[in-house]
């Protein structure tokens, strides 16, 4: 048993069990461009979807101008990326109920480029996170309980030489939720709750380090922010506080999400019409109209689009080289100007090259300096064997 799972064990007095049930890895790679697995709206709730964006001509599509993408000016200058692998560790038993211990490691980095000769870090968030069953809080401390944990498993960790040496610490202690107040509370469910809480300390970190460029004024007209993935936070799934949480929306003005894997019936035409056929037929540097859609989880309202990035007929399926584009509409009545979205959309296929064939499977929805971002946040993930050995 890892040095880990003994602290807890004589923490408790007898509270709880750890069974020394195998370790292994939750992460599993997905490549596929469409997400079956979305909780967005179901199909059947199809309405007429209303324009984002100034320019109200009923058209399907827009086609980006060559002239526009040669001739643009660079507009992205900051790339933020975040990630997470998750371990089962154990399970424990408090009690007379089993449940199981999650361990996780949370980067979120953000890369700066000034110009075509210049791309470099400009911050990196790294954070080891345990996830536990609130009933490991038997004193109901909460956070108070949490961080005082922390505390005493890390003071009893440095007794190790090789934890001294490569500066490991737990960060936090999260706990999910065993209360039963969803349905299938069986074992593989209270796994999925302990993710998610991992999951949102990443989704927190990228929200506050987009914060942390707006404090420092980094990000105007000139100098926008890619973000890999949708800016779809759910606050269910946010373990900062709700007035803050909230707070963090004003930050958006000039970040834009690009996503890689999308579900292409999120939205249907002007006409009531799915988009998804529009997506598929899109032809090289065009992009969809741009239309509101507002988030069933938060209530914010997004400018979406969607956008091919390259030409030629190497691709897989009709998404392969497609992205879906997000702003957040910071006004109810917001409505983006339209050759603002044909700026984004121009620098973003400029963006799309080099691109990184061979070294992504998703090369061709992807960025490329978001792809270095990636890489570069993946690149200080602590080597799994340690990870697992401190269990």
């Amino acid at each position: 048993m890892g040095k880990i799972l003994e602290y807890i064990e004589k923490s408790g007095n007898g509270k709880y069990i750890c069974y020394k049930t195998k370790k292994l890895s939750l992460d599993s790679n997905d490549n596929d461009t469409i997400a079956y697995n979305y909780d967005d709206k179901p199909a059947s709730e199809f309405k007429k979807s209303v324009f984002a964006e100034k320019d109200q001509n009923r058209q399907k599509t827009v086609q980006i101008d060559n002239t526009l993408i040669r001739n643009t000016l660079p507009i992205f200058r900051y790339f933020l990326d975040g990630s997470r692998h998750t371990y089962k560790v154990d399970d424990i038993a408090i009690g007379k109920k089993i449940f199981p211990i999650v361990a996780g490691q949370v980067i979120v980095g953000c890369c700066e480029r000034k110009d075509r000769d210049t791309f470099k870090k400009f911050d990196i968030k790294s954070k080891l996170v345990i996830a536990m069953p609130d009933d490991f809080d038997d004193d109901s401390g909460g956070d108070n309980f949490c961080r005082h944990y922390c505390e005493g498993l890390n003071v009893d960790l440095q007794k190790l030489r090789f934890i001294q040496d490569k500066n490991i610490n737990i960060d936090k202690i999260l706990l999910y939720k065993t209360d039963g107040s969803e349905p299938n509370n069986d074992k593989d469910n209270y796994k999925n709750r302990a993710v998610a809480q991992i999951q949102a300390e990443m989704t927190d970190a990228e929200q506050l380090l987009v914060a942390e460029l707006c404090a420092k004024n980094k990000m105007d007209d000139e100098s926008w922010l890619i973000k890999d993935g949708s800016l779809e936070y759910n606050p269910r799934f946010s373990n900062l506080e709700t007035a803050q949480w909230n707070n963090l929306r004003t930050n958006y003005q000039h970040v834009v999400g690009i996503s890689k894997m999308f579900d292409p019936e999120l939205l249907s035409d002007y006409e009531g019409n799915r988009l998804s056929q529009t997506i598929a037929n899109l032809n090289p540097f065009e992009r969809t109209k741009v239309y509101k859609y507002e988030s069933a989880h938060s209530g914010t309202s997004f400018a979406v689009w969607y956008l091919r990035l390259r030409k030629g007929k190497f691709r897989e399926t009709n998404f392969s080289d497609v992205v879906k584009c997000e702003v957040v509409l910071l006004k109810e009545e917001q409505l983006i100007d339209t050759d603002l979205i044909n700026i984004i959309s121009a620098n973003l296929i400029r963006e799309a090259y080099p691109t990184c064939y061979g070294a992504d499977t998703r090369w061709a929805n992807h960025l490329y300096p978001v792809f270095l971002t990636e890489s570069f946040c993946k690149s200080h993930y602590i080597s799994s064997n340690i990870i697992l050995s401190l269990f």
